[in-house]
């Protein structure tokens, strides 16, 4: 779904909006987490051998479907990562880890057209556009690369095709998380990129006023909305796989803070919950002055809800809605 908006060019956009610049970005060179060192492939073979019946059911599942496969071939860690120990989330078991991977793939391919996952897998698949002048905003969701070992799939703010916001997510059993519900989608990674403040600033006016986090999460339930998923899960700062003391403060704003001042509790298990759709603050508890404003992001929020779940609800091919472009003021 695309739609144009008439707006002044990127730098003419005086905009500072508050991120940090602590945890690992989009284009940062590599997390630790992703160096393959030796003690850290050690590691990984201890536990592949630990797990023995545990890997060979991983390396079926993956190898008996050809779009699985094709990414095994190109890359051989793809099928032995959830063994590290820090995948998805910190503090996991290895059975859990292994039993998030497997129900992750299992379920997409029971989901999704072959077509259209064949193409998430390969690509960042743009769900949703808008036009401001020259420049281009999309919303994708791909494969999470090169960070896959903080989320299977990602949900991608782009400014001229550039990645600037990410939410990362996967499908894991709720039990996992200690949830009644049967699955959930679990969020694992929530961040900008380092050095785009500009770029997240001018998007943010052009879509309202809305937030990446806010705006990514808004895609996220139009997913689950189509997959038939009731509740989100998502991860405590602390937990997060890159997480470092000394940036404890950012990690904490882009997590923990996030998702409080949405009013999504914290379980017992440290993981935060919500049944969706979520419940936004009842209009009289907004301030004099700012219900119109309030009322223009819901709405705004609540179109990319509907594009994303409409996506993957009536396309039974792989291929995007088809709609003319659509100029709106702002």
């Amino acid at each position: 779904m695309s739609m144009a908006l008439h707006g002044a060019p990127i730098d003419e956009i005086d905009s500072d909006p508050p991120t940090d610049t602590c945890p690992p970005r989009l284009t940062d060179s590599a997390p630790l987490t992703n160096t393959w060192s030796i003690l850290r492939l050690w590691s990984i073979f201890w536990q592949g051998l630990n797990h023995f019946g545990t890997h060979r059911e991983v390396l079926s599942l993956l190898l008996s479907f050809p779009p699985y496969a094709e990414i095994v071939l190109a890359k051989p860690s793809f099928s032995v990562k959830y063994l590290t120990p820090h995948y998805l989330a910190r503090g996991l078991t290895a059975t859990e880890r292994a039993s998030c991977f497997l129900h992750h793939y299992r379920r997409l391919r029971a989901i999704l057209p072959v077509d259209l996952l064949k193409r998430i897998l390969k690509e960042d698949v743009v769900i949703h556009e808008i036009r401001v002048g020259d420049n281009r905003l999309t919303l994708t969701m791909g494969l999470s690369m090169p960070y896959d070992e903080e989320g299977e799939l990602s949900l991608l703010l782009n400014v001229n095709d550039d990645g600037v916001f990410v939410l990362a997510f996967t499908i894991v059993p709720g039990c996992v998380v200690q949830s009644q519900a049967a699955e959930v989608l679990l969020i694992t990674r929530l961040q900008g990129r380092k050095g785009a403040s500009s770029q997240i600033g001018y998007a943010t006016k052009a879509m309202q006023d809305v937030a990446p986090r806010a705006l990514l999460l808004a895609a996220l339930q139009g997913i689950a909305e189509a997959f038939g998923i009731s509740e989100i899960a998502a991860i405590p700062a602390i937990r997060q796989t890159s997480y470092v003391k000394h940036c404890a403060a950012s990690f904490k704003e882009a997590y923990d803070d996030f998702f409080v001042d949405l009013g999504i509790p914290k379980s017992d298990t440290g993981f935060y919950h919500a049944s969706l759709p979520i419940q936004a603050k009842p209009l009289a508890f907004i301030k004099p002055g700012h219900k119109i404003r309030t009322k223009k992001k819901r709405a705004f929020k609540q179109q990319i809800q509907s594009t994303f779940a409409s996506f993957f609800e009536q396309d039974a091919h792989g291929l995007p809605p088809e709609s003319p472009p659509q100029d709106v003021s702002t």
